[in-house]
């Protein structure tokens, strides 16, 4: 999702996927806020929300962590991309976030990520070469990151694809 400056609209849109991210009622996406011309607006934006929001406790201050301010298009196209570098979709399966990949990870990779997110983790992360049989064979070729997620902190788990998405 690429985001302008704009009113009131603009505003309920982006902290209606914001809100929905962080409760774990939709998916996790890309949020890319553009800035468009010298006067900073999304950045001010940004400030308010850490400033106000995260400093008083009224949102997680991990939750900044949804969207990416950029100052160009192509900054935004390539945030968007990157999003989708290893990662390729999510579903909840039982108690675990099943994520699909476009490529598995290695070892040291997985213990890397269980060391880094022990604290959003209730148990330990595993991998699959494809679909957990709950899947229906959705994405065959995709192989699986099992996340044992204990669904206190969506914007962790935005973390946890970036850290996917830099192996």
């Amino acid at each position: 999702m690429a985001v302008f400056p704009g009113g009131f609209g603009t505003m309920d849109e982006v902290f209606e996927v914001l809100t929905l991210m962080q409760t774990g009622k939709a998916s996790i996406i890309p949020i890319v806020l553009v800035e468009t011309d010298q006067t900073p607006y999304w950045r001010r934006w940004d400030t308010f929300i850490r400033s106000t929001l995260a400093d008083q406790r009224l949102i997680d201050g991990e939750d900044p962590s949804f969207y990416r301010i950029v100052d160009t298009v192509d900054d935004a196209v390539r945030e968007l991309t990157t999003f989708y570098r290893v990662f390729h979709s999510s579903r909840i399966v039982a108690d675990d976030f099943v994520f699909r990949l476009n490529r598995p990870l290695t070892d040291a990779d997985l213990a890397e990520l269980q060391r880094r997110f022990d604290d959003i983790l209730k148990g330990r992360v595993d991998q699959a070469p494809g679909p957990v049989p709950q899947e229906s064979n959705e994405y065959p070729d995709k192989p699986r990151l099992i996340v044992p997620f204990n669904r206190s902190s969506y914007a962790r788990l935005r973390q946890l694809i970036d850290f996917v998405n830099s192996r």
